[in-house]
């Protein structure tokens, strides 16, 4: 079972296991070394003891079940129903809230010097008591970890091959590299194995990248694929130490559709919404759950590097909190800037390091900057991203040059050429945080990067191009430009290649608007596609004799869901000619509808307030797009 990161949200998004994926391997094509999972933010169990048969058990993988039916009997105990949603009530049921969920967490808490007040540990911490096939045995399956990844894996290359790493991620990340080091060196050590591939996910990705950097040239590793990594920490944590969170309720609800595999839109009815008791709510939560976890080093060590002296100096100021500082520091200031260079190095030493990360949707809170929703795309990859809501000028430059390659994204968002690494990072649109499972090219790049020497870089399969589009349930539909390369529109482009993601609904493609462009799209009456169909849309019009120009073209449908028609916008690049010389660094990106492009601003304002902008702007889209079809 897959979890959000519960502790900073302050609350529980529990993700449903899902049937494996049947893939087939050859033998001879699988790498010989067992696989190290290493989870992420309150993925291992922890027990209160030092005997696991008899040991309390301290924490039992962010287990809310209880919650809301605990919430609601206090709430009716003091006689305040929800009816009535206002400030004094999202306050109290904020409280709550927090003092709810620190009930499931009494053995939680951590000394002022970042140490642990109980005699908290993970269950299990040896190779012999933690690959897959002995815990199934021992019926001890809450000891897995990435269940889903698990599960593919044990039928590839077999459940003594799969060992899954505990430890008390309360800890900074160095003390959990150090733990890292001595799990990989016992699992080589029981396997008789020369080497470990490695999956870590988010903070176990921070972990491995400072495993890496501490130990990596040990050259113990010989894959390793870093999903989400919580490198450079995230904005959450610096909210949740400053006892102030603003939730962006619509990416809350796309995270929540894209792990539950929703077939429903229901995010596009967030988009009008004023929701800000979500935020009272939250608010009102912090300070509790702040005391309960402030003194956790992990949290600390995800404060980015803009925050953390402020919040320190506020927070860590008391003799008392100074190993924890000194372990913080050490963190911040001398590991961290060290991660690229140790990344190229271990890499030339011929270790296989890969990222694969969430981008394009605004942060959960905190930050106001291209994310996986919880972790900034550049604190994940070193990537240089222009803030959200924009994009790069036509124009555009990369920062580094970087073999004469061209790494900017197609939306022009993304500036791979600073990156940790940037030949062998990958980025996938609106995928979030750690759910690379749950988009079939994600998943696949995954495993192959995992168990194979297939994929040496982001041009080693045109399947798994660096920057990707998410092809999740949620989605409802996916589209490209029909082209030889990702994303990129040249002279000879005439269609776009649409496909229906859903299982169970039909879609219907209503039209195809092109915002910077004069394009015709040819829909007909309408293009029907069965679950799982595509169909090829071609289109007319001039593409100009230009290059480093981005275009954004959007795709309406109708479906059978509780959002009877939405729409899907994917920017792209035209590279037809000489680059004009950028004017700016960044640029709005426009609104994806041609109310967007009447330039009426009053009407729009009316239209947002009334919370009908959304609604109107695609009826007039499919309006206008059906009438320059006609003539």
């Amino acid at each position: 079972m897959k979890k959000l990161i519960s502790v900073l949200l302050c609350a529980a998004i529990i993700i449903g296991t899902l049937g494996t994926m049947a893939i087939a391997y050859e033998k001879e094509d699988v790498s010989p070394y067992p696989v190290v999972l290493v989870p992420g933010f309150s993925g291992a169990w922890l027990m209160n003891g030092d005997d696991p048969e008899t040991a309390e058990n301290a924490w039992a993988g962010a287990d809310f079940s209880g919650l809301l039916p605990s919430v609601l009997d206090r709430i009716l105990e003091i006689g305040t129903g929800l009816a009535v949603m206002n400030f004094d009530n999202a306050q109290m049921i904020g409280r709550i809230v927090a003092e709810e969920i620190e009930k499931n967490w009494p053995l939680m808490q951590c000394n002022p010097d970042g140490t642990s007040k109980y005699n908290v540990k993970p269950y299990y911490t040896d190779a012999a008591d933690t690959n897959t096939k002995i815990l199934e045995e021992r019926d001890l399956g809450f000891c897995e970890y990435e269940r889903e990844y698990n599960d593919v894996l044990c039928g590839i290359i077999g459940e003594e091959n799969v060992y899954n790493f505990g430890v008390d991620w309360r800890m900074g990340s160095e003390y959990c590299a150090t733990k890292l080091n001595e799990y990989i060196k016992s699992v080589k050590e029981y396997s008789g194995s020369e080497k470990v591939n490695v999956f870590a996910v988010s903070q176990g990705g921070q972990i491995a990248s400072t495993y890496l950097a501490l130990y990596g040239e040990s050259m113990d590793v010989n894959n390793i694929v870093l999903s989400s990594p919580a490198i450079g920490g995230s904005a959450l944590a610096s909210d949740l130490l400053s006892r102030k969170v603003s939730i962006d309720e619509q990416t809350l609800m796309m995270l929540i559709e894209h792990g539950m595999y929703m077939e429903e839109d229901i995010e596009w009815l967030l988009r009008a919404n004023e929701l800000g008791f979500l935020d009272d709510i939250f608010n009102a939560m912090v300070p509790n759950v702040a005391d309960s976890i402030g003194y956790w080093q992990s949290i600390w060590d995800f404060v980015p590097m803009q925050f953390y002296e402020d919040l320190k100096k506020e927070y860590l100021n008391k003799p008392e909190n100074a190993p924890m500082v000194e372990s913080s520091d050490r963190f911040h200031y001398e590991i961290l800037p060290t991660i690229k260079e140790k990344f190229r190095l271990l890499q030339s030493q011929g270790m296989n390091i890969n990222i694969i990360t969430g981008s394009g949707d605004r942060m959960v809170s905190g930050l106001d900057v291209n994310s996986d929703g919880i972790i900034p795309t550049y604190s994940a990859t070193g990537a240089t991203c222009a803030p959200f809501g924009k994009r790069f000028s036509d124009g555009y430059n990369q920062v580094e040059e970087w073999d004469g390659k061209y790494k900017v994204s197609p939306d022009m968002t993304i500036d791979a050429s600073t990156c940790y690494l940037p030949d062998n990072t990958w980025f996938s649109d609106h995928s979030y945080h750690a759910w690379s499972w749950f988009s079939d090219c994600t998943k696949d790049l995954a495993l192959k990067l995992m168990i194979t020497d297939e994929i040496k870089d982001v041009y080693s399969d045109p399947k798994y191009p660096q920057f990707l589009w998410a092809d999740n349930l949620s989605k409802t539909i996916s589209f490209n430009l029909v082209s030889s390369e990702n994303g990129i529109m040249n002279g000879d482009v005439d269609s776009i290649k649409v496909r229906n993601v859903l299982e169970e609904s039909d879609v219907k493609i209503t039209a195809v608007y092109c915002n910077e462009l004069k394009l015709k799209f040819d829909v007909g009456s309408g293009v029907k596609l069965a679950p799982g169909e595509e169909a090829v849309i071609p289109f007319e019009g001039d593409i100009p004799q230009t290059s480093k120009q981005c275009i954004h073209i959007s795709v309406y449908y109708k479906a059978d869901t509780i959002t009877p028609f939405n729409y899907s916008t994917r920017g792209f690049t035209v590279m037809n000619g000489e680059a004009a010389e950028p004017l700016e660094r960044s640029v709005d990106i426009p609104d994806p509808g041609i109310l967007g492009n009447l330039r009426i601003p009053f009407a729009s304002l009316l239209l947002k307030k009334l919370g009908l902008y959304e609604l109107v702007s695609m009826a007039l889209t499919v309006l206008y797009c059906r009438i320059i079809n006609i003539f």
